[in-house]
């Protein structure tokens, strides 16, 4: 059995602005996001990872390089970056704020009709989970029992797992993924169950190790 373990980056600076920044470029952490980032090393603890999964977006890579740098990660075999795991382009909305999209007509789509939606110039929900489903099960191919550090953004999560829970795409946005929250999945190629949601406690604590 291998254990899947979706980190969500921390609180970033777009969070802390109220801003919606998808894949645009240099959107770092914020301050409450890189105390996120530190805390990780002992949350993470002593758990052995064996391989390390990382969206290309900065905010994820600040998140995790803490953690990479303490002796926490001795037993990380191998760092991977995998686009599949990325934020949604948001196209046209990129960089504008929540409070003004908000009052547009699509938004009401995108909180309950998500399926219909693809956001001007940018992506669709079901691109995004199509390919994000697709990298889960190139790491779930890994073979041996090891333990995946999967590190990503909210509603990428977020349609992962409404994935493998089998949800219909439109319930999606009942989840909830925080900053710097564990989504963790154990199981093999064949099967994967959800071990905890949200979870914002230490994989010591989660996983009883």
């Amino acid at each position: 059995m291998s254990t899947f373990i979706f980190l969500r980056h921390g609180h970033s600076a777009a969070n802390a602005s109220g801003t919606l920044t998808g894949q645009l470029p240099g959107v770092g952490l914020s301050p409450r996001g890189k105390r996120d980032a530190i805390n990780l090393i002992d949350r993470i603890g002593k758990n052995r990872i064996h391989r390390l999964h990382l969206s290309p977006i900065e905010r994820c890579q600040l998140t995790i390089v803490p953690w990479l740098r303490s002796k926490n990660s001795q037993s990380l075999e191998k760092m991977e970056i995998i686009d599949g795991l990325s934020e949604i382009d948001f196209g046209l909305w990129s960089g504008r704020k929540l409070s003004s999209l908000r009052r547009l007509p699509l938004w009401r789509d995108v909180q309950e009709r998500p399926s219909r939606v693809t956001f001007p110039d940018g992506d669709s929900f079901r691109k995004v989970q199509r390919r994000a489903v697709e990298s889960v099960e190139s790491i779930r191919g890994i073979r041996g029992d090891k333990t995946h550090l999967i590190v990503s953004h909210s509603d990428t999560i977020k349609l992962i797992v409404s994935h493998y829970l089998g949800q219909n795409l439109d319930s999606f946005q009942k989840l909830e993924i925080s900053p710097a929250s564990f989504t963790i999945f154990s199981g093999d190629s064949k099967k994967l169950s959800l071990v905890t949601l949200n979870n914002s406690g230490s994989l010591a604590e989660i996983l009883g190790k």
